[in-house]
């Protein structure tokens, strides 16, 4: 039997803060697959977790916007795909023994938020609505997958040297030397000091000083005029900054690292300011050849995850080919039915 008592150092779903997820009323049935139900909480307890990840890695925008919107869908296809290698695992005889859920669970324990604390870990397992019996059932679900996943990523070890030239040519960037240019910023903050202007007055003044630019005016003299921050009588000069500098704020850097030599950004916005931005003599950083022992070993990394990727991608379509899949609508209709393995 595939037995696994020396695998517990594993990345796994759900730790720290994002262990328990708000109590969910939702218990309607939003799939079947190979004869095991997934529920609407099962959804909401995914998405809830993945959902203060990308709040938290994305600044607000279309891009966060577009992933909270596809959230629910990538969360059921997940748990979808996750009774699929469950079925797999038990096919194939695994088995996770108890006493290792048991040190799992103690690791987690040993751990930010709890820092050793079992009363405060039970406690935690009370407020969600849960019992221990059902959280041990969970870790010994995301420990299964994490083993299948592994197995699977372990069998893909090589790397041509083909795949290592294709890789360094789609990441190269990944390893050009630090970028350099002058900055210039225009701010106009959207609550003036003058009471008589209102954040409407500002986003046209904003507009205004965009067309300006765009028929040619000079960037520096309007910042001289218009600009409100601490660097408009330098005609919004910042210096010359590379994209690591700490002297302008992360968002504001990518926009202006984005820019070509003597472009002006569109207009950027937060909730105290607008902003134009402009990057002056760029000058890109040289590339690191393939041959750089620190660029190979990474290449070599990344082509490996890529390899592994496509692996699992080819794995998952073969399992779904032979499994059965019904998924349901919110009032429990049938929606889509595979069901090759019948």
């Amino acid at each position: 039997m595939f037995r696994t008592p020396f695998l517990i150092p594993i990345i796994l779903v759900f730790t720290g803060s994002t262990l328990f997820s708000q109590k969910k009323s939702f218990n309607s049935l939003v799939a079947v697959v190979n004869g095991q139900a997934i529920t609407e909480s099962e959804v909401q307890e995914v998405t809830t977790a993945t959902k203060n990840i990308i709040m938290l890695s994305f600044p607000e925008g279309s891009e966060r916007d577009e992933r909270l919107k596809s959230l629910r869908t990538t969360a059921l296809n997940s748990l979808i795909e996750r009774e699929l290698i469950l079925s797999e695992f038990i096919k194939m005889g695994g088995i996770i023994k108890d006493e290792v859920i048991d040190q799992d669970i103690q690791r987690i324990i040993d751990e930010e938020p709890f820092n050793g604390d079992r009363n405060k870990f039970l406690e935690e397992v009370k407020k969600a609505g849960t019992t221990m019996k059902r959280y041990k059932d969970q870790r010994k679900k995301i420990l299964s997958v994490e083993i299948m996943k592994s197995r699977q990523a372990k069998s893909i070890k090589v790397v041509t040297p083909q795949k290592m030239k294709e890789t360094y040519i789609k990441n190269k960037d990944r390893f050009r030397n630090e970028t350099f240019a002058r900055i210039r910023t225009i701010t106009i903050r959207k609550n003036s000091e003058d009471p008589t202007v209102t954040a409407e007055d500002q986003k046209n003044l904003i507009n205004s000083i965009n067309e300006k630019i765009k028929n040619g005016a000079d960037f520096s003299e309007l910042a001289k005029l218009h600009s409100e921050d601490s660097v408009a009588d330098k005609g919004g000069d910042r210096g010359v900054l590379g994209e690591s500098s700490i002297e302008l704020r992360r968002d504001l850097k990518a926009a202006a690292f984005s820019l070509k030599s003597n472009e002006v950004s569109e207009i950027l916005e937060d909730k105290l300011a607008f902003y134009l931005i402009k990057a002056e003599d760029k000058k890109l950083g040289t590339v690191k050849p393939l041959t750089d022992e620190t660029v190979k070993e990474e290449i070599n990394n990344l082509a490996l995850l890529d390899l592994r990727r496509s692996a699992y991608d080819r794995w998952m379509t073969k399992l779904k080919k032979t499994a059965s899949i019904r998924r349901f609508d919110s009032e429990g209709k049938l929606i889509t039915k595979s069901n090759n393995s019948e």
